[in-house]
């Protein structure tokens, strides 16, 4: 079980874990030649692909390029969970009001609120199977930390949010652990296969009319007048707008990009399908969440019975036996008595992170736009942070969004940040959850 794991972000997608239940890849060409398009993205993970979508059925022509294929980085290697809040620095409805006012703040919250039930209804309507999964549970140790956390998502009902705190005896119907004294249920929350429901969003693009290019990064992005020319290996697309939507893999193309925000690595470790597909800990299997570990600790069962489990990583090489010295006391913790099983499957990633945990648009230069700082919870923040940009290739009006648009602005000590947080910062929460 142990061995070195390949560079972060670098796993060929057909060992990682999802890639037993996704769907078959939509066939990518590369791009050859010169193209034209009103809009051209970078990126073919699901804000890419939300970006393209929503374009599209405004009726504008869009390509999108990708130096690999949908859902190769972090977009098809995350953990699947759904969880419509910001948590990225667990800030409060009232904290972003606060600190955004009651227009924008009012806004971003309801956006938020919603974005659950957004990806679910897009996920229907477009027929895209990807193991889809109503429902989330957070999970309180005691009895303070549960009336704690539910007066804060209490707060989400002014905006739209929906939750119900649940007490042990209710929680012991899909949660059968007696370490903990409740949890906060929210049925918008969910579960995704992530690489099904990137492969499922990259073929529906195509079907409304979306030219899209794997194996064609995205060498070069510079004005041709008054359009974009973006150059790849084998050809070029000249574009009226530029969208960046790569994640933490777009700063080549604008360096200004590298320090907006700071970067997270992540792993996820995967089992077998259990004999008893998970029923004996999650019966219902909903993904949940501990609210009182410092690091996050996030389990779920997948639709072939498989426990699933996420974690932050600390200094070196990523190897199956550091990971399981942080995942196995959590998971016996967690779930007193239960026999853990072995663990066969681990990929890594990284996702960017923002101070106060809220998405950033970027206005990189003329038409061109970024999106960054997903904050850990892509299907919601950074779908929703998308479409936003999304409405701004469509000329809507800036002081309409939902979310701020701003000039890309660098964070202090972005490189000291990030050494501080994976060498100190996560082995300390990783012993301390």
């Amino acid at each position: 079980m142990s061995g070195t794991h390949p560079p972060l972000g670098h796993e060929p997608i057909s060992t990682c874990h999802w890639s037993r239940t996704a769907p078959e890849a939509h066939p990518c060409p590369v791009l050859e030649g010169t193209t034209e398009a009103d809009v051209a993205i970078i990126g073919a993970g699901y804000s890419g692909l939300v970006m393209a979508l929503e374009l599209a059925g405004a009726g504008r022509s869009v390509v999108v390029l990708d130096a690999e294929q949908p859902g190769w980085a972090a977009s098809g290697r995350n953990a699947g969970h759904i969880a419509p809040l910001f948590w990225g620095a667990k800030k409060t409805p009232r904290q972003i009001v606060s600190a955004y006012g009651d227009d924008m703040g009012g806004r971003m919250n309801r956006m938020i609120a919603g974005s659950g039930r957004w990806l679910f209804d897009l996920i229907d309507r477009h027929g895209i199977v990807c193991e889809a999964r109503r429902g989330y549970l957070f999970l309180a140790r005691t009895e303070a930390s549960l009336a704690k956390h539910h007066e804060t998502f209490a707060e989400w009902s002014e905006f739209g949010g929906v939750c119900e705190a649940i007490d042990r005896t209710g929680l012991a119907r899909h949660v059968n652990s007696t370490a903990y004294a409740g949890g906060i249920w929210l049925p918008e929350g969910g579960f995704v296969n992530p690489l099904a429901l990137s492969r499922g969003l990259a073929a529906t693009t195509v079907r409304e009319g979306v030219r899209l290019f794997g194996g064609s990064r995205a060498l070069s992005a510079r004005k041709d007048g008054p359009a974009w020319r973006i150059e790849t290996a084998q050809g070029a697309v000249r574009s009226g707008t530029l969208l960046l939507a790569a994640g933490g893999y777009a700063d080549a193309l604008f360096p200004a990009l590298r320090k907006t925000a700071y970067t997270v690595h992540c792993g996820v470790l995967a089992t077998d399908p259990l004999p008893d597909k998970g029923a004996s800990i999650l019966p219902n299997a909903f993904p949940v969440t501990d609210l009182d570990d410092k690091a996050v600790f996030s389990p779920t069962i997948d639709a072939e019975g498989c426990l699933v489990v996420s974690f932050l990583i600390g200094p070196g090489d990523l190897e199956m036996r550091k990971a399981l010295k942080i995942c196995v006391p959590r998971i016996a913790k967690a779930f007193p008595g239960f026999s853990i099983p072995e663990f066969k499957r681990m990929w890594a990633g990284k996702f960017m992170i923002t101070p106060d945990g809220t998405p950033r648009l970027l206005h990189l230069d003329d038409n061109a736009f970024a999106v960054t700082g997903c904050n850990g919870l892509g299907h919601t923040i950074g779908i929703s942070a998308a479409r936003e940009l999304a409405k701004l290739a469509l000329g809507v009006d800036r002081d309409a969004l939902n979310l701020p648009l701003q000039q890309p602005k660098s964070l202090p000590a972005t490189g000291a940040t990030n050494w501080l947080l994976r060498n100190i910062a996560f082995p300390l929460v990783n012993r301390a959850g």
